[in-house]
């Protein structure tokens, strides 16, 4: 064995202990250091001949490739990775149940200025006025829904209820 191979030996191996712990306690300082050793480790090794040196790259590639291949596919890699990537087949642009909303009538429980919250039959949305304020109790009907958002414009009350409160209004009890 050469003289000088220890130092090269030992920075390789601590450049990758580094790697290793820095995968359990992420920061970024470790990782740095660790490419750094590991580096400097093969810079060393070519100090000792061409040979040498590139004998340390390709153990290095090499043990970084198969590090790499066999953590994604293990369960911490998958608890790490929290980016999961939704099949496009179970993606939808409308909810199907907000677009049954469509062409619904209902009363404005907020005033819709121009956000707000309406009630359709016994279902609480967050909707958008069309074009203009609307004041709490107002008749409004889903003209359009785009994604999670529910556009709603003012419409005639029901004529039971008109009736109602015109009765009430008057002091009428029919």
């Amino acid at each position: 064995m050469p003289e000088g191979l220890l130092p090269v030996i030992s920075l390789l191996s601590l450049g990758y202990l580094l790697l290793l712990i820095e995968v359990f306690v992420p920061g970024g300082v470790l990782g740095v250091l660790g490419v750094l050793s590991v580096a400097y480790g093969c810079v060393l090794a070519f100090d000792l001949g061409t040979a040498w040196g590139l004998t340390a790259v390709g153990v290095s590639v090499v043990l970084t490739a198969l590090s790499v291949r066999f953590f994604v596919r293990s369960r911490m890699a998958k608890k790490l990775l929290v980016l999961d990537v939704p099949a496009v087949k179970d993606w939808k642009a409308v909810a199907d149940d907000l677009a049954e909303l469509i062409g619904r009538s209902g009363r404005a429980l907020t005033s819709l200025r121009p956000a707000g919250m309406a009630e359709f039959g016994d279902r609480r949305v967050d909707v958008v006025a069309d074009s203009e304020f609307l004041d709490a109790g107002t008749a409004v009907r889903v003209c359009e829904v785009e994604g999670n958002r529910v556009v709603v414009e003012a419409c005639e009350a029901p004529a039971a209820k008109r009736d109602t409160i015109d009765h009430s209004e008057t002091g009428s009890k029919t």
